[in-house]
């Protein structure tokens, strides 16, 4: 029973494994698209309802960064706007594993093998990551940044007037933002199993990583302290390092085994001694025998062979040639030669006469 059950699951996976690999017409493509799509808006749309339970609690929590800065609203609905952009960008952060899980479906035709297995992990290390990402820029990053942007320019009569809409586009961008950086080592892995990269060639591009990452870094925090550009540009630069080194044990482990690889050396040295012998053989037999020894082309490989071709026997010769008695054929007084008749099977056929 085990044994049938396992051999109908293994016709329904290469069936679909068929299906996948069809071709689909663009217009497909669209519709799957939008499905992936809808799908991410769903997931935003009940994470954002969600947050909207629980809206009190998110908005004091970030509130804590900036300790005890006042904020206004200048607009009649810019509570209500305030407290949508809350719900909203909580529904994204939220969404970030369904986002992921949702792209990888649409690229699974392009991923090699355990392409379902890979959707999953893949998936479940995205929310890990986005999480780690965002537990960085609350506590890390984002106080810092609102330390230096909000008293870095103060006086006795220069003080910070905000909207409570712009603080919070500012804050929830941020943690956002910083939770997108740190999915560079799942990027690589991606791109890795679509088409594989070289650790080298990757470690050959780490100083534009490190330009870019402080770059990045001066973006989110504008402080000129270089204490705080390393603080947020280290941890972008060992994310991608990390997804290097990830994809250099990947394809460590698709080489081919020690074994299999001393197989092939021993097989090209028995092959470099194979031609060796060959060639002091043909040295040889020319030695011997210099005027009938014809020369032979090397080989160094059997799918090189190249054949002598058959010998081919001059016209005058075949004239020439005497026949034997089997082949001369008996003639009539009138000049007709009988011959089988070719549509006779057998030993013996139908005798047909010819000119």
């Amino acid at each position: 029973m085990d044994t049938m059950k396992a051999r109908k699951k293994k016709i329904r996976h290469g069936q679909l494994r068929r299906l996948e690999n069809k071709k689909l017409p663009f217009a497909e493509h669209l519709h799957e698209l939008r499905r992936r799509l809808l799908y991410v808006a769903l997931s935003i749309g009940l994470w954002g309802t969600a947050a909207y339970a629980v809206q009190q609690h998110i908005v004091n929590a970030l509130l804590q960064p900036a300790h005890n800065q006042q904020f206004i609203y200048t607009s009649v609905g810019g509570g209500i706007d305030f407290l949508f952009r809350v719900c909203i960008y909580t529904g994204i952060a939220c969404s970030i594993p369904v986002i992921v899980f949702q792209i990888l479906k649409y690229l699974e035709p392009l991923i090699k093998k355990d392409a379902i297995r890979f959707i999953a992990w893949g998936s479940v290390a995205s929310g890990v990551l986005a999480a780690a990402g965002m537990i960085f820029g609350y506590y890390i990053g984002l106080p810092a940044a609102l330390h230096f942007l909000l008293h870095q320019f103060t006086t006795n009569q220069i003080h910070p007037l905000l909207t409570i809409q712009s603080y919070m586009g500012f804050v929830t961008l941020y943690m956002l933002g910083s939770a997108l950086l740190f999915q560079v080592p799942l990027l690589l892995i991606l791109i890795n199993r679509i088409k594989p990269l070289r650790p080298k060639k990757l470690l050959g591009l780490e100083r534009w990583v490190i330009l870019i990452a402080f770059v990045l870094g001066g973006i989110m925090n504008p402080s000129p302290r270089i204490q705080d550009q390393i603080l947020l540009a280290g941890p972008m630069i060992i994310a991608y390092h990390v997804g290097v080194g990830i994809v250099w044990f990947a394809n460590r482990r698709s080489r081919r085994p020690k074994r299999v690889i001393s197989m092939r050396e021993k097989d090209i040295e028995a092959r470099v001694a194979r031609y060796e012998q060959f060639q002091a053989a043909q040295a040889l037999l020319q030695k011997r025998n210099p005027t009938t020894a014809s020369p032979v082309a090397p080989v160094q490989s059997p799918a090189t062979i190249v054949r002598p071709a058959a010998r081919s026997v001059p016209v005058q010769a075949r004239a020439t040639t005497p026949m034997t008695a089997e082949r001369v054929r008996p003639r009539y007084a009138d000049g007709f030669t009988p011959r089988r008749n070719p549509r006779s099977f057998g030993g013996t056929g139908a005798v047909s006469t010819a000119l």
